[in-house]
Formats: C-alpha cells, structure tokens, sequence
C-alpha cells in the first residue's frame, strides 16, 4: 500500500516529493515500518490468551494467535491490517492506471509529461505487477470475511484452509523476482540466457538429425 501511495506521487508529484522527502518519504517509511513491527509484537506473542485456551494441533498454526478470539483487536486486524491496506491499494493503483490512459490520450509523444511516463514506465510495470499479486491474494480474504460477518460464518472456509492460508507467501517469494527482472541488466543477462539456450536446443537438433 505504501508503495502504490509514494510511487504514484513520485510519478505524477516528483518536485513536491523530492522537496519535502524527510516528511512524504522518510517518516511515513518509519511509521509504516515501525506500525507493522509494534501492532504484531502485540498482537501475537503479547497478547493474553484466555485461562482455558487450548491450541488445536491439527489446524493451520494450530488455530492461530490467541488475538483472533477477541473481537475489538480481531474486527480491527480486519478492517484496518486488511481491508484498508487493500482499497488503497488498489484506488491507488487505479488511478495511476487510468492517468496513464488519459496521458497517452491527450499528449503527443514529443511533450514533458509523455517522456515523464517513459522514463517511469519500468516503475509502473513493476508495481502494477507487485499490486497485482498483492490483490489476488487479499481480495479474496476480503469477499469471504464480508459473507461470513454479514452471511454465512461457514462461507469459504474450505477454499481458506486449502488456498488462501497460503497465498501471502507466494506474494513475498514472488515480489523480488518481479522486482528484479524490471531491471535492464537483468533483462539483458536473461536474454543471453535463453539465446544460449535455444542455440544448444538447435545444435542438439542438428546433432541427432
């Protein structure tokens, strides 16, 4: 979420960013990075756990942090962790999809902010590839918890113990490679690669022919 948020602003508010970095950049990257650390800490080992709780050592995490029974710190985790986090992002993501749009519309090739969104268009692929596992994997948490406060409390939860427990981690091993092969170097060191190999393929080809 912070990512859409500054990558945005950067893109289409640079100077003001670039003028103010200790407020728009350093200080909400602290507060960001210091409200996950403090907000879990508390959450999962300092949180009490009732005098009769009992963990399920059959379940995923056998039955998770003794927070998710309490329903102040739980309807919180949800609605300000999740459900927040996730419609910012993708408003955010949105937006800098339909400027782009709109840009490419109106301007012509030759004009400042068309040569803005060239030379930031590796950064927009990147983060609109990033945003876009990170939604894959939250927004269908976010449809299930809604039918099942407002519904069904049984709705999805087959398809959460099997798919969706699982899903976050393949955001955080996916995020470097996606960061990475947006890099020139690295698209060229990859390209040499499979040029190698498709060569070897072929003289195999030929060899056995």
């Amino acid at each position: 979420m912070y990512a859409s948020i500054e990558r945005y602003f950067l893109i289409f508010h640079k100077q003001c960013i670039m003028k103010n970095k200790l407020f728009f950049h350093y200080i909400p990257l602290g507060f960001v990075c210091f409200y996950i650390f403090g907000i879990y800490v508390y959450f999962i080992p300092l949180f009490p756990c009732k005098p009769n709780h009992s963990y399920d050592l059959a379940a995923f995490v056998c039955g998770g942090p003794c927070y998710l029974g309490a329903f102040i710190q739980s309807v919180y985790d949800i609605i300000i962790d999740i459900m927040l986090s996730t419609c910012v992002l993708l408003i955010f993501n949105l937006l800098m999809i339909s400027r782009v749009i709109n840009y490419r519309q109106k301007v012509s090739p030759s004009t400042p902010v068309s040569n803005i969104l060239k030379k930031n268009r590796q950064m927009i692929l990147q983060l609109l590839a990033i945003s876009l596992m990170t939604l894959i994997t939250w927004l269908p948490w976010i449809f299930i918890i809604l039918v099942q406060n407002l519904y069904d409390p049984s709705f999805g939860k087959q398809f959460i113990t099997i798919f969706l427990h699982y899903l976050p981690y393949l955001t955080g091993f996916a995020s470097p490679f996606l960061a990475l092969i947006n890099l020139p170097e690295i698209r060229v060191e990859f390209k040499k690669v499979v040029r190698q190999r498709m060569n070897t393929v072929h003289i195999l080809n030929l060899t056995q022919a």
